[in-house]
């Protein structure tokens, strides 16, 4: 098996923190992933405007895993071989990402209550968990693989963890079903815990080889993602689907030495290109170049004193490096990861 669709929890490069992107490639296997992303908003529509940058480390690592092939030998003699052997294979990994995030909030209107006092705003955090897949094999079927995963997260300024910090919660649980090497689809529920917003919700979708050189992945609601196989060495991704972004940050007002928390983030539609290169069999490289056609940036807890921006088209740009210590037991890849 080539390639298998799964699930991870808080998120690989688009770094969806609770409230963030929902897909993103990377390989499923011990590995270390630096990734890096920034949006910036020309003010193409004369609107309040935001700028974020993001970067973090994805650790990948082995907790346990097997490959068993049990036989009953009284069955093959009775003749009954579609029950007389059973294939025994699973792999956990526990992931660990730190991840840092500046936001740049510029609005329209001067006079406004800007809480990052028109200036960027640096917040720090973390997220770890762990992911497991399971093979279902019968006789006579085609194969099926259990995937889930359970991250626990966070993302404050050195203010905002002087009033509690408050950790999130991501799981997701599905099923991926082969119906060949060149077809695959699957379907689960994913549920976020952030900051007081609860998001419960179900996906489907798969993945299809068109032909020699192309692939197509639509999971729903999220994305669709074309992939052309160039060469050997190098891979193109066209896109479309969901992303965001969640930080909670603290704010003291000039007039008070009282900080109170509040939270920023929101979701955006994201359009985009991948450019994959393969620099050698255990190293790639990646650049993504795009634009958020439509923001939906905002504040939320503890009934916060300020407007929500009314933001335009940014654009962004986006960099990853990638490096595989050895290959998983099933050998599967993660090639058209759901994250939110």
């Amino acid at each position: 098996m080539k390639t298998l669709l799964i699930f991870v929890g808080l998120l690989p490069f688009s770094t969806l923190m609770n409230g963030q992107s929902f897909i993103f490639n990377q390989f499923f296997q011990p590995s270390v992933r630096i990734n890096s992303v920034y949006s910036h908003d020309f003010n193409f529509m004369d609107k309040d405007r935001l700028h974020v940058g993001q970067f973090n480390i994805n650790c990948i690592v082995p907790v346990k895993s097997k490959l068993k092939l049990k036989v009953d030998w009284k069955k093959m003699l009775t003749l009954r071989f579609k029950k007389a052997a059973k294939l025994r294979a699973y792999q956990i990994f526990w992931n660990f990402r730190p991840k840092f995030m500046f936001t740049d909030l510029k609005y329209k209107n001067i006079s406004q209550n800007n809480p990052f006092h028109n200036k960027a705003h640096f917040n720090y955090g973390f997220s770890t968990g762990i992911t497991g897949i399971h093979l279902i094999a019968k006789a006579g079927k085609k194969p099926k693989f259990l995937f889930y995963s359970v991250t626990l997260g966070m993302m404050e300024d050195y203010l905002s963890v002087q009033r509690t910090p408050v950790p999130s919660v991501t799981a997701i649980i599905g099923f991926a079903h082969m119906k060949s090497l060149k077809f695959y689809w699957y379907y689960g529920i994913y549920f976020s815990y952030d900051n007081g917003q609860i998001i419960p919700s179900p996906f489907i979708g798969f993945q299809a080889k068109l032909n020699k050189k192309l692939w197509l992945n639509i999971t729903l609601p999220v994305q669709i993602k074309l992939a052309w196989k160039v060469s050997k060495k190098f891979k193109l991704d066209i896109g479309a689907g969901l992303s965001g972004f969640s930080t909670a940050f603290g704010y003291q007002q000039t007039t008070s030495s009282e900080i109170q928390r509040y939270v920023f983030g929101g979701f955006r539609l994201k359009t985009g290109v991948n450019l994959n290169f393969k620099l050698s069999p255990q190293t790639k490289l990646y650049l993504e170049l795009g634009c958020f056609p439509y923001q939906l940036p905002g504040f939320r807890w503890n009934s916060p004193p300020f407007s929500n921006p009314d933001t335009g088209v940014a654009t962004y740009g986006g960099l990853s490096l990638y490096y595989s210590f050895k290959k998983s037991l099933l050998g599967s890849v993660v090639d058209g990861i759901i994250m939110f």
